[in-house]
């Protein structure tokens, strides 16, 4: 398990990066991305059994941890929008695709949760990004061209 340095001083330090938003606890504390994707499957697993609130905790710390994974982002988005937090997903789908303006997914999920809210010419506009994004799962892209088809707004 990873620890601090045990140097008094060079915990201070890093401590100090950490506070004036120059490192992140992942950082700090040396975690690895598969130690951290090892705690999102567990995670995913509570998501998948219904136990939403038990997700919920494990992604806001995960996401704690590492402020800058688009993809720890989309996921506390995911578990944000299934406990009733609309406005708690769409600013993790909004920083998933500040983190990620490359990556389909982040404007598709945003989209989706827009459209659930009624805002169907924001929705379109992420829409559209999402079909055009150099990067992501063509799956996601595949979905923004038809909701947009079905919105009759391509």
């Amino acid at each position: 398990m990873p620890s601090a340095p045990a140097d008094p001083d060079k915990l201070a330090a890093a401590l100090q990066k950490w506070a004036d938003g120059k490192a992140t606890l992942k950082e700090v504390r040396g975690y690895t991305d598969e130690e951290l994707y090892a705690v999102a499957r567990m995670g995913y697993t509570f998501f998948h059994q219904g136990k939403v609130d038990k997700a919920r905790t494990i992604f806001q710390g995960l996401f704690a941890v590492n402020p800058r994974d688009a993809y720890l982002a989309r996921a506390l988005a995911v578990v944000e929008w299934a406990s009733g937090n609309g406005d708690g997903s769409l600013a993790a789908w909004d920083l998933s695709t500040r983190l990620s303006p490359e990556e389909a997914e982040g404007y598709l999920g945003r989209a989706e949760v827009l459209l659930a809210q009624g805002q169907k010419m924001k929705a379109a506009e992420d829409l559209r990004r999402a079909a055009a994004a150099p990067e992501g799962d063509q799956r996601a892209k595949l979905k923004a061209k038809s909701l947009l088809d079905a919105l009759r707004l391509r």
